[in-house]
């Protein structure tokens, strides 16, 4: 008796559809995504048990490294009217408009060095030397050497990294730190106004390492221009720790 002979079947998958499905997800989480914005310094955040998320617009994040540097970083609406490109120059209008009130020496800022703060992420450097800073984005490898400026690694020894913030603190005299904070309330946003009012809109991110007088430093100098309620960012703590 002869052998029955099993009719092969094609083992061909049609791929299409998962391929279809992938490259609609991938565009999805383009889409969606949020991309965080590079900063001067690396920080490690403090691990807690609090699950309360800060949000990601209307917010001004303060960026403090373990030798007291201040950095900011403003993230506005997604609207056309409250974009962060025309907050950033507003708020670059504004805190020089508080500086000139209360320094000899006035600042001012051409057409093409507001845009180029239009496009920063993390900014912070003395007002006295924005300029300078700013000018850097016409050149060749312009934002190189911006980065290198704000994490204080290029040669100039002159090139200060960080915004000015002094442990004394008084209300006539503000320093530059107070300045960028009162002008981020003044900028014209009232959605980040009303956030900063609810203590939502300004979020310190400081290295765990970071020593408790730097970080009292920092809050003293917002509780003195009346900017009392504000949120520390942390990291979770895991379950075993």
């Amino acid at each position: 008796m002869g052998r029955v002979k099993i009719a092969r079947k094609s083992t061909f998958i049609d791929m299409t559809a998962m391929s279809d499905v992938t490259v609609l997800l991938l565009t999805f989480f383009m889409l969606t995504s949020t991309f965080l914005s590079k900063e001067p310094t690396t920080v490690v955040t403090p691990a807690s048990v609090s699950t309360e998320k800060v949000q990601e617009t209307n917010v001004l994040q303060v960026l403090v490294s373990p030798k007291g540097q201040v950095w900011l970083t403003m993230n506005n609406d997604t609207s056309a009217q409250w974009s962060n490109a025309n907050m950033r120059v507003a708020l670059l209008d504004e805190v020089t408009k508080l500086y000139n009130e209360s320094h000899k020496n006035k600042i001012s800022f051409t057409a093409q060095q507001k845009q180029a703060f239009s496009k920063l992420g993390s900014f912070g450097v003395p007002l006295s030397q924005m300029g300078e800073f700013l000018d850097l984005a016409d050149q060749q490898e312009g934002l190189t050497k911006m980065d290198q400026w704000l994490a204080g690694e290029d040669l100039n020894p002159n090139h200060i990294s960080g915004i000015p913030i002094s442990k004394e603190n008084s209300d006539d005299n503000l320093n530059e730190f107070q300045l960028w904070v009162k002008a981020a309330r003044m900028a014209g946003n009232d959605n980040l106004s009303q956030a900063m009012k609810d203590g939502m809109g300004v979020a310190i991110k400081a290295d765990q390492n970071t020593s408790f007088e730097v970080i009292h430093m920092v809050m003293d100098n917002l509780q003195t221009i009346k900017q009392n309620k504000f949120t520390l960012l942390t990291a979770l703590k895991a379950g075993g720790e």
